[in-house]
């Protein structure tokens, strides 16, 4: 199994083992914190801590486990995601690697945020993007599901050398999966 894919995983079965049933919001993600001490001439001036965790969002939906994950794969497919790499057996679905131009028709900075170039564009728009998005389905005590997604992105300028930038979600990502997912159970 893929590194990526193995810590992505891990870090969605940490949250879907601590989400409470029925939760609408995600609790705090592990944070894993990788500090940077800035020296000067007379010694230390500081810390700052630098954290790159995609973001983890949790929603309940009321529908079993087995329901959801029938749905996913066309919820994935009607958002333009391409699944790759997901784990049906650990009910994870979605791609741990790909390059979108666009999701759902929309422009990557309604999703996620790589800076603003100097025009006031979205780099998102610009930027050749790289992205993860996973979503983690475990049964909740009521009958329904937790559905635990995480979206992690880098961007790097096109055409010119440059260094990948972290882009985190919006959260938009999150939210329009579970709308397209309650539109397909209801059908």
């Amino acid at each position: 199994m893929d590194l990526r894919i193995g810590t992505v995983l891990i870090a969605l079965g940490a949250v879907g083992a601590c989400a409470p049933s029925g939760a609408d919001t995600a609790p705090p993600p592990p944070q894993a914190a990788a500090p940077v001490r800035v020296s000067g001439p007379r010694g230390g001036i500081g810390s700052t801590e630098i954290h790159n965790d995609p973001s983890i969002v949790t929603r309940s939906v009321a529908a079993p486990v087995d329901s959801v994950r029938a749905a996913l794969p066309t919820v994935f497919q009607a958002l333009g995601i391409p699944q790759a790499g997901a784990d049906p057996e650990q009910r994870v679905f979605g791609n741990p690697e790909f390059r979108p131009r666009r999701i759902d028709g929309e422009r990557l900075s309604r999703y996620i945020d790589c800076g603003m170039g100097i025009t006031a564009v979205p780099k998102a728009d610009d930027y050749d993007v790289t992205m993860s998005v996973l979503t983690r389905l475990t049964p909740a005590t009521n009958g329904g599901t937790v559905v635990a997604t995480t979206v992690g992105a880098t961007g790097k300028p096109r055409g010119v050398s440059g260094n990948s930038v972290h882009c985190p979600s919006k959260g938009t990502l999150e939210a329009r999966i579970v709308e397209v997912l309650h539109r397909e159970l209801s059908r």
